[in-house]
């Protein structure tokens, strides 16, 4: 499968290099596989939970603060949900 395959894996790969943090790190604060992470990374595997896309964005955050609210709701766009009511 080609490297970002789907709007997820661009978006994650992309927010990685902007906030130079691994996927190592994100799952040593997040206890989900690094294996896992880097094939989401790289496109392999697709359709992360919310839940997941929530600890590696609190991963993300608590790393860098490079990581903005504009990045992390462009990871939930990428799965078709949203963090962001109507009002903002």
């Amino acid at each position: 499968m080609p490297l970002f395959a789907n709007k997820f894996s661009e978006e994650f790969s992309a927010l990685l290099e902007k906030t130079d943090v691994s996927c190592y790190k994100i799952s040593q604060y997040t206890c989900l596989d690094q294996a896992y992470l880097s094939r989401l990374k790289s496109g392999e595997k697709q359709n992360p939970s919310p839940e997941t896309v929530m600890k590696i964005s609190l991963a993300l955050a608590y790393y860098s603060n490079k990581a903005k609210l504009r990045d992390i709701q462009k990871l939930f766009k990428a799965i078709g949900l949203s963090i962001l009511t109507s009002e903002d």
